[in-house]
């Protein structure tokens, strides 16, 4: 879902923390993603890597009822 909805510059994508416990509602989990955005034939704009971010965290939270924190 992530690598989908972050479009044609989102080259990676890596779980890299996952926590339940203390401070996470009961039956949920928090997990923590790393992206990373690269353009072949220039630089990325901040705009573009913010609308590309914002459309996965929107996926995400349609998709799985998740909520960024």
């Amino acid at each position: 879902a992530i690598a989908r909805a972050g479009g044609a510059h989102l080259v990676s994508v890596e779980l890299f923390d996952r926590y339940q416990g203390r401070g996470v509602p009961e039956g949920q989990v928090s997990l923590a993603f790393r992206l990373v955005f690269q353009r072949m034939d220039g630089t990325l704009t901040d705009e573009e890597v913010a609308a590309a971010t914002a459309r996965v965290v929107r996926t995400l939270e349609r998709r799985f009822e998740a909520r960024l924190r």
